[in-house]
């Protein structure tokens, strides 16, 4: 019986290991895919990828399922904070500090919505929720271009 369990335990180590190996490659492969874009085709990218989780936000919200709300949230935080932001930052010099205000309010007010998951506070989330969503429009409406060079 002993040895059955010692084998069982080898069993799950080697799927372990070849599913971090798997993975591995996987993230790699994505990496050097992104190193051959450009950083506009990056901020594209992540953008049109915020936009997707930002639906998925408002439905699961809709919905209260509080798990999912708090992982959707999560995402976006890093979705805008990582990527959209550090590639704009890259991409378009001399940015004003406006821009760094509104996007910590967005990090703040999802910081806030994903707190209020842990308490199941539905009205707390919606205006967490509401706050980022400003955010967001606030910052397009001053950065995303529009063929003027003040936005660009």
């Amino acid at each position: 019986m002993k040895q059955l369990f010692i084998l069982l335990l080898m069993a799950i180590g080697l799927f372990a290991v070849f599913a971090s190996c798997k993975k591995s490659e996987e993230e790699s492969d994505v990496e050097e895919i992104s190193a051959y874009m450009s950083d506009e085709e990056n901020f594209g990218n992540a953008m049109k990828k915020t936009s997707r989780d930002t639906r998925r936000l408002a439905r699961v919200l809709e919905a209260r399922d509080w798990i999912e709300i708090e992982m959707w949230a999560e995402e976006l935080k890093q979705g805008i904070g990582v990527s959209c932001v550090n590639l704009y930052l890259k991409n378009h010099s001399g940015v004003a500090a406006e821009f760094i205000i509104l996007g910590d309010r967005f990090y703040n007010a999802t910081n806030r919505l994903i707190l209020s998951c842990k308490d199941h506070d539905a009205e707390m989330a919606d205006a967490q929720f509401n706050k980022m969503i400003k955010a967001c429009d606030g910052c397009h409406e001053r950065y995303k271009k529009k063929g003027n060079k003040e936005g660009e």
